[in-house]
C-alpha cells in the first residue's frame, strides 16, 4: 500500500456498493468483493452486518482512523458497519441504502445493493453505463411473468392505496429482491420501498423472518414484494434485465445469484449423489473465492473445487427431474 493507508479517504469514485450480511454469509461476501475486483470497480464497499467481523480481516490492511475499515485492493475499501437491529436483514436494505445516502456515502451519485451470495461476472464498465440509464433491477426466475391483472398485484395496489400511493404502472415482470442500483436523485425509490415495508409489518409480515412461508398472503417474500411495489409506483426510469442476467436461465450472465443452497454450505459430492449436481452459479463462485481475499485455506479451496468437478461430472449422468 501507499500514502492512502494513511487515510480514511474515500477512493475516488461517484459510485458506492453496499450489502447485507451475517454468519457464514461472511464467505459469500469475500466471493462478492473479489468479483468486484476483478470487474474493475473503483470505490467503497459497505457491509453492514451482525454477530462477528469475518475471520478472514486479518489479511487485509486497516485504514487508520478507528472505523473498521480495511483496503482490499488500492482502488476499493471495505468497511464494516455493526447492525443493532431486530428485523431480518433482507427487510432493511432500503433503509440501510438511504441512511448511507444521508451520511457515510453521502458524496456518492449512485448507490448500489448486491446480496452477498451475488458475484459480478461482467466488467464494472457493464454496470456503470447500466446505472446511469435509471434504477437498476433484474427479472427474477419464479413468478417472472406478473401482469398487472394478476390478484398478486391488485393486492398490492389496494395496500398502497391505504397509504395514499395512486395510478400504478402497468408492470409485467417481477424483479428479484438482490439488487437495486440506485442513482441518488432518485433515491425517493428507496423511500418508497421502505414504506412499503413498514406498512407490510404492520399488517401482513413478520418482519423478523425473510419469507412468511404462505405464498396466497399479498407479501410472501417481504423486501422483494414490496421492492415490486415501489417499481410499480416509481417516477423514476427503470433499466432492467431478464433472468438470464443473474444466471437463473441460459442465456448472457452478468452476474450469478446463487439462491437456493449456498455453494459455501454442505457437499457438492453428496448432492450431486441425490441428482442435484453444482449449479453455474456455484461454479463460478469457486473462481471468485481466492483472491484478493481468501476465505478459504489453499488446501480447503482445492478440495472444494475438486469435489464441484467430479460432482459436475456425475451430474452430466444422472441428475433429478
Amino acid at each position: 500500500m501507499t500514502e492512502r493507508d494513511k487515510t480514511t479517504a474515500q477512493p475516488a469514485s461517484d459510485t458506492a456498493i453496499c450489502t447485507l450480511f451475517e454468519g457464514d454469509y461472511h464467505l459469500g461476501l469475500a466471493a462478492l468483493v473479489n468479483s468486484l475486483v476483478r470487474a474493475g470497480y473503483a470505490g467503497t464497499v459497505w457491509a453492514g452486518y451482525r454477530g462477528a467481523l469475518p475471520p478472514w480481516v486479518v489479511q487485509l490492511k486497516r485504514i487508520d482512523g478507528g472505523a473498521d475499515a480495511f483496503w482490499v485492493a488500492d482502488q476499493v475499501r471495505l468497511v464494516f458497519m455493526k447492525l443493532d437491529i431486530s428485523i431480518h436483514l433482507t427487510n432493511y436494505k432500503p433503509e440501510f441504502m438511504l441512511n448511507l445516502l444521508s451520511n457515510e456515502a453521502s458524496d456518492c451519485e449512485y448507490l448500489w445493493y448486491f446480496d452477498p451470495d451475488i458475484y459480478l461476472r461482467a466488467s464494472w464498465s457493464f454496470f456503470a453505463d447500466w446505472q446511469s440509464n435509471g434504477i437498476a433491477l433484474c427479472q427474477e426466475i419464479a413468478n417472472n411473468i406478473l401482469p398487472p391483472d394478476a390478484p398478486l398485484r391488485q393486492s398490492w395496489v389496494r395496500a398502497a392505496a391505504s397509504i395514499g400511493y395512486t395510478n400504478p404502472h402497468p408492470l409485467y415482470h417481477y424483479y428479484n429482491g438482490g439488487l437495486a442500483g440506485v442513482p441518488r436523485e432518485y433515491s425517493d425509490f428507496l423511500t418508497t420501498w421502505k414504506g412499503m415495508i413498514e406498512l407490510a409489518g404492520s399488517k401482513y409480515c413478520d418482519l423478523g423472518k425473510f419469507n412468511q412461508c404462505n405464498p396466497e398472503w399479498p407479501f410472501n417474500s417481504c423486501d422483494q414484494d414490496c421492492l415490486n411495489v415501489a417499481a410499480m409506483y416509481s417516477k423514476f426510469p427503470l433499466s432492467t434485465l431478464g433472468p438470464q442476467a443473474m444466471g437463473f436461465i441460459r442465456g448472457h450472465a452478468v452476474m450469478f445469484h446463487t439462491v437456493g443452497p449456498k455453494p459455501w454450505k454442505g457437499s457438492f459430492l453428496l448432492s450431486a449423489l441425490k441428482g442435484t449436481p453444482p449449479s453455474d452459479g456455484a461454479k463460478f463462485y469457486l473462481t471468485q473465492a481466492s483472491f484478493p481475499i481468501r476465505p478459504y485455506s489453499r488446501g480447503a479451496l482445492a478440495a472444494k473445487t475438486l469435489a464441484c468437478r467430479i460432482a459436475a461430472l456425475i451430474g452430466r449422468f444422472y441428475r433429478r427431474g
